[in-house]
């Protein structure tokens, strides 16, 4: 049990943890309960929804890690699921990310749909499961792309209007349709289902807490995040489908330049040197201001940039203690 989110790992895939929310098991356990003797059906229709619902964060993911990122857990939780994936804080590679996950279900519906017209002869109960999987990714598409940040639809529009208005007037646009959106949504949540007015309820409190963000300053347009420079060189060596589906396990992507602890390995990479010793001086002056901002003001005052930053770089060093604790075998 991870207690910081209250958590449970159930696996591993592509170098990706995959954790399951308790209140998402109480959740399933009310749903199969209420269902009396119906409970088979029931777990079917939750099984096929956790299974839609996680090949989505897994097109984020792969999103991420093709435009130079990087992903390590999935979270399964009452309202869908949560990808922490990190890329590069530009237009581009967020919409890139962003965009991943709905991909996944427009494949997903192609294909459904082309079953159904290439197999029209289907046994009547295998052309109701295609059916339905055809439906219910249908729908989650169409309700991911609604405009309500911090849903899929809100952050992609923020992606698309950010080059023309910049990152912080782009989230204030967000944020106040994503308010709006929110309203709407918990209306029609309070005639049609719960749930539904859950999701309102997280959207307006994420698009409440972004807006006290922006005028509290704790977001600005920062370039000195726009690239993670390890992971281009990581980019530029290696090909796309090895970034993509990296061992489970395995480190972040970063230039083997230098020891943790100082000592050079074995034919540097010309040229990369300073570049790299540079990055780490950056790394570290901004963790530094980071932790000062932690101790004065609490965790709460970070921005989101300041998080990710926060969290890479912490899991860098873990790393690299790991490596120099437990080397590899040669």
């Amino acid at each position: 049990m991870d207690f910081l989110n209250g958590s449970i790992r159930v696996g591993s895939l592509f170098g990706v943890n995959v954790r399951v929310h308790v209140l998402w098991l109480i959740w399933i356990a009310f749903n199969l309960i209420d269902a009396g003797p119906a409970w088979r059906r029931e777990a079917q229709s939750l099984g096929l929804l956790f299974g839609i619902v996680l090949l989505h964060e897994f097109g984020h993911c792969f999103g991420a890690r093709a435009v130079g990122g990087d992903a390590r857990d999935i979270l399964m939780w009452p309202l869908g699921g949560l990808a922490y994936a990190q890329a590069p804080m530009r237009p581009w590679p967020q919409f890139v990310t962003i965009a991943a996950g709905p991909l996944v279900n427009v494949l997903l519906c192609l294909l459904s749909a082309a079953v159904l017209r290439v197999f029209p002869d289907l046994p009547s109960t295998s052309r109701a499961y295609v059916h339905i999987f055809y439906e219910v990714n249908f729908f989650l598409l169409a309700f991911n792309l609604l405009p309500i940040y911090p849903m899929d639809g809100g952050q992609l529009l923020q992606t698309l209007i950010w080059p023309f208005l910049g990152l912080r007037r782009a989230t204030l646009v967000a944020c106040y349709i994503g308010l709006a959106g929110c309203v709407l949504l918990g209306l029609w949540g309070v005639r049609g289902g719960g749930m539904l007015l859950f999701i309102a309820i997280f959207g307006a409190l994420t698009c409440y807490q972004r807006l006290r963000m922006l005028r509290a300053g704790l977001l600005v347009d920062d370039d000195r995040f726009a690239t993670y420079d390890a992971a281009g060189r990581y980019a530029r060596r290696r090909g796309f489908w090895s970034r993509l589906f990296r061992r489970a396990g395995g480190p972040r992507p970063t230039a083997p330049l230098e020891h943790p602890y100082g000592r050079p390995s074995p034919n540097p990479n010309p040229g990369a040197w300073e570049a790299h010793l540079a990055e780490r001086e950056r790394e570290e002056a901004e963790l530094d201001r980071i932790l000062k901002k932690v101790s004065e003001h609490g965790i709460h005052s970070l921005s989101y940039v300041e998080r990710q930053t926060l969290e890479r770089v912490t899991r860098q060093r873990r790393e690299e203690e790991r490596s120099v604790h437990h080397p590899p075998p040669s």
